[in-house]
Order: structure tokens, then sequence, then C-alpha cells
């Protein structure tokens, strides 16, 4: 199951975090493989008002992921990065630095390892999920 944009749902409020938080707490009981898909690590921290239940648990959902795949970010994100999750400075590099260089470059942490990884594309899935020029054509 794929949650794309899931700082959406985490802004609905404090039962839909309770609700988001159980589904990927029970997925392994279902037998579902879940990817919950932000923008950067602070995503979480808009579940609430500071302090909140909501903001709390959304916090803790990053700490429940076994595999985090962090694609480039801006070095403005470079602080959130080591805060939120203990990256240190070397990973943090990777992922303002090499990630940006390129498409599909990222940092897959599993775990206390951490894994630079450059995605390649065959010809054939570019096709499908080069998305631009069916938007480009509706505009």
């Amino acid at each position: 199951m794929v949650r794309d944009e899931s700082w959406k749902q985490l802004r609905l409020g404090p039962e839909a975090v309770k609700s988001f938080d159980a589904d990927l707490r029970l997925s392994r009981r279902d037998g579902d493989v879940q990817f919950a898909i932000a923008h950067k690590p602070s995503d979480l921290l808009s579940a609430g008002d500071s302090g909140s239940q909501a903001v709390a648990i959304a916090k803790d959902l990053l700490h429940l992921a076994d595999i985090k795949i962090l694609h480039g970010q801006d070095r403005a994100v470079a602080a959130e990065l080591e805060t939120m999750l203990g990256l240190g400075p070397i990973a943090r590099d990777l992922v303002t630095g090499w990630a940006m260089q390129g498409k599909g470059r990222a940092l897959w942490c599993v775990g206390d390892q951490h894994y630079k990884v450059a995605t390649v594309l065959h010809p054939i899935e570019r096709k499908l999920t080069f998305t631009n020029q069916a938007l480009e054509a509706a505009g």
C-alpha cells in the first residue's frame, strides 16, 4: 500500500493520526507492506499543535519504519535530518549533496545500516513513469 502525500492525512486531526499509526503497526499482521511518503521529516510535526498527542504519535512513525529512503533534500532540511532521524554528518551530506545531483539517488537507511543507492529505470519503465509529458499536454 502506497500512502503518498501522507502529510495530508496527518493534518486531518488526532483520530486520523491514530488511524495512520494503527494501520502501520498492524500491517505485518495483515501481510501488508506500506510505503508512507513525505516530503521532509518535519511534515510529521504539522500533525497538530506543538506538544500535542497527534504530533507525538506522528514523530514516532519515523521510528516505526524499518526502512527509510531519503532522496535529495536541500541544505535547509539538513538539521531536521540530523535531529529527527539521528543521521550523522556523512549521511546528512549524502542526502543534501550526492543525492541532489541526479534523479533516483537516495540514502537507504535499513536498520542501523546506510546504503548509497542510485535507481536506474529501464527505458520501458521510464515511459510508464515519466508523467511530465501528459501534464504538459493537458495544460
